[in-house]
């Protein structure tokens, strides 16, 4: 039995590594050397190329290497049966929540002004006046997580999820008038949702007429969630008034693409949470053995709402 490392678009030599450590007793093997593939019985998968899962035909579960799993339910040839997994542990959790918590502060306290002062040798101090909402899409694990970062700074935090529900105090909205709802209370309207065939699109031109003056929108989710020809026109509208993008349909995004001059627009480079690899060997390890024990592997995925 064997346990396969499969990302096409990286090298996992060292991930693999490091999981052969973790597991000495594990037939670690990393793609493209996959040795015989139906001794594969679990595969750790990230844009894996066109008509691999096939030959794997002695699979007992499949996990994503990362957090999104879209590149998996949409791959054709996976198996219907077939447990389905994901790695999000509390490491991308917290850095995703760093992440956020880092944009909005530095947005919201105005810190930008301040380098702009020190050049000019101009001492004028200033602190914003109201306390933002953070409105969240999407309260996943990533969401809570950041929800709990927020709070902790006093922050009032609102959700909006398919179903509506909340395991804790926060409020949490549903359906398109939640949506509406959230958009026109939120300072801070953060995307974090899976891309499934309901939330593709969900950053277009309705919500943004819906969004708070003067408020900021945050992607950090998929790219396919925003139409990109929708952004520019409500940007000029003020809502939102800024745009800062980690993720987008293309990429690297290409550079002849308009948003990387406009000026109410801030990009990063889909930085926002990376699997670490420790973090991730670990996951992919503690997964293995629960596989084997008959057991769903850690994040399973309900496959029917693609998340």
């Amino acid at each position: 039995m064997a346990l396969l490392i499969c990302a096409s678009d990286r090298d996992t030599s060292r991930l693999a590594a490091r999981v052969a450590a973790m597991a000495p007793g594990v037939n670690v093997r990393n793609w493209p050397d996959i040795g015989q593939p139906e001794d594969i019985d679990f595969a750790v998968l990230w844009r894996q190329p066109p008509g691999l899962l096939p030959r794997l035909t002695g699979l007992k579960a499949v996990s994503s290497l990362g957090a999104g799993v879209e590149h998996l339910v949409n791959d054709p040839d996976l198996p219907e049966h077939l447990p389905l997994g994901r790695l999000a542990g509390p490491k991308l959790a917290s850095d995703m929540a760093a992440y956020l918590v880092a944009q909005v502060l530095w947005h919201w306290k105005g810190l930008d002004r301040f380098a702009g002062q020190q050049s000019e040798r101009r001492w004028q101090p200033w602190t914003p006046r109201h306390t933002p909402t953070i409105g969240l899409l999407g309260y996943g694990h990533l969401g809570q997580a950041c929800a709990r970062a927020f709070q902790a700074l006093d922050l009032p935090v609102t959700a909006w999820t398919r179903s509506g529900q909340s395991i804790d105090d926060t409020v949490v909205h549903s359906g398109a008038s939640g949506l509406a709802t959230l958009a026109a209370q939120a300072d801070y309207l953060i995307c974090l949702l899976p891309l499934t065939d309901q939330t593709r699109g969900i950053l277009n031109q309705r919500l943004f007429t819906t969004m708070k003056p003067d408020s900021v929108l945050i992607s950090v989710g998929r790219g396919p969630h925003l139409i990109e020809a929708d952004l520019a026109p409500a940007l000029e509208q003020r809502r939102p008034a800024l745009a800062i993008l980690d993720v987008f349909d293309q990429e690297p995004l290409p550079a002849d693409h308009p948003f990387w001059q406009h000026p109410q627009i801030r990009i990063t480079p889909h930085c926002s949470a990376i699997t670490r690899s420790d973090e991730a060997a670990e996951l992919i390890v503690e997964s293995y053995h629960r596989v084997r024990k008959g057991l769903p592997p850690l994040g399973l995925v309900k496959r029917e709402r693609g998340y």
